[in-house]
């Protein structure tokens, strides 16, 4: 018997400290298993981290787009509108240096929400002086654009600025027929003329990514 009881003695050194000690598995399995939970956790944060940075990207071009969209239409607008805030200021001078406000510093106070179109045009014409002040501009940069068409040598080019100014700006004002006719075009292409010249010209108006060319 008390040589059963020394080997039974012995066999528990041997295992004293040893995967083979009672408790010892336990013991590493609950390091394995914060491991896992730690590397998982790592995992999760990355992972929605990674998600959340996708989105606000998503949401960047969502936004970027609803802005070109938006002043997009605002271009046609202000167009459409030409000659009624032309005839709104008839008479009237500007003064730039009266000017409280630029003309850039009205728009972008007018992009930062979404207006009726009616609304829109009339916060323009709150005052002549206003008015003045972006019809000038809408001047300035028409102008910017037919230099930009001459320059590039391309007879389509002209031709969308001279059918944009007989649309929008000349005094005389005239059907789409009529311009097309006089343009030695298709009404279709009266239409997809408009259309092409209005997207550099609204990058004009509102200036390229934020950079102000007035």
């Amino acid at each position: 018997m008390e040589r059963v009881m020394e080997q039974s003695v012995e066999e528990q050194e041997e295992v004293k400290g040893t995967s083979r000690e009672p408790g010892a598995l336990a013991g590493v399995y609950e390091v394995l298993s914060q491991r896992a939970i730690d590397e998982a956790i790592r995992i999760g944060v990355e992972a929605g981290t990674a998600a959340a940075e996708r989105r606000l990207e998503e949401g960047k071009k969502e936004q970027t787009k609803g802005r070109y969209t938006r002043r997009l239409h605002n271009t046609r607008l202000l167009l459409a509108n030409y000659r009624n805030l032309k005839e709104h200021v008839s008479g009237a001078v500007f003064n730039g240096r009266k000017a409280k406000e630029s003309a850039l510093d009205i728009l972008d106070g007018l992009d930062s929400f979404e207006y009726e179109d009616n609304y829109y045009i009339g916060s323009i014409k709150q005052s002549q002086q206003r008015t003045l002040i972006i019809l000038t501009h809408i001047d300035e940069m028409l102008n910017l654009y037919r230099i930009s068409c001459e320059q590039s040598g391309k007879a389509e080019e002209m031709r969308r600025y001279r059918i944009l100014h007989a649309a929008y700006i000349a005094p005389e004002k005239k059907s789409a027929e009529e311009i097309a006719r006089e343009n030695c075009v298709e009404k279709r292409t009266y239409y997809s003329d408009l259309g092409k010249a209005v997207k550099p010209l609204s990058a004009l108006i509102f200036g390229i990514d934020g950079i102000r060319l007035a």
